[in-house]
């Protein structure tokens, strides 16, 4: 059995991370999902699922890979919907990823990534999905625990 390389590893990690985002969100009705906290810079659960989703398809897929993307970061910001549309969305880009990273040999991580700023190896951008992805699970986590305080306040 041929082992994964390190920039597959690198995207199951953050594929993982992802699914755990989504699944913590699939009880959610859509008010939920988009409420907003009325707190100074906190997003909806929303807007943190979207915004980490774009995140991951522009550094992953463009910044990793090399595989052009269209990002439009401040929509992510006013974004909303329903659960059904940030799975479809993931679904839409994320075999491609799995499918370009597993092309990627070990020995190319330290190579210049596609990002136009000079510095970031393909590992970099790789590896920033992962800790970008886990830094708003943690978010969304908080923020579901704030959500979930204020309809215990309500009561």
């Amino acid at each position: 059995m041929q082992n994964m390389s390190e920039a597959s590893r690198l995207v199951q990690m953050t594929d993982q991370l992802l699914s755990e985002i989504l699944n913590s969100l699939t009880d959610m009705s859509k008010e939920t999902l988009n409420m907003d906290l009325d707190i100074p810079e906190v997003n909806s659960l929303y807007v943190l699922a979207r915004h980490v989703l774009g995140s991951v398809e522009e550094w992953g897929l463009y910044f990793g890979t090399g595989h052009q993307v269209q990002r439009d970061r401040d929509s992510e910001f006013m974004a909303s919907g329903e659960i059904n549309e940030l799975i479809e969305y993931k679904n839409s880009w994320m075999p491609l990823l799995h499918e370009r990273a597993s092309k990627i040999d070990d020995s190319q991580l330290n190579n210049e990534s596609w990002r136009p700023e000079p510095g970031i190896s393909i590992g970099d951008a790789l590896l920033h999905t992962v800790d970008h992805t886990a830094v708003h699970l943690g978010h969304l986590q908080l923020t579901k625990q704030l959500i979930e305080h204020q309809a215990i306040r309500r009561l």
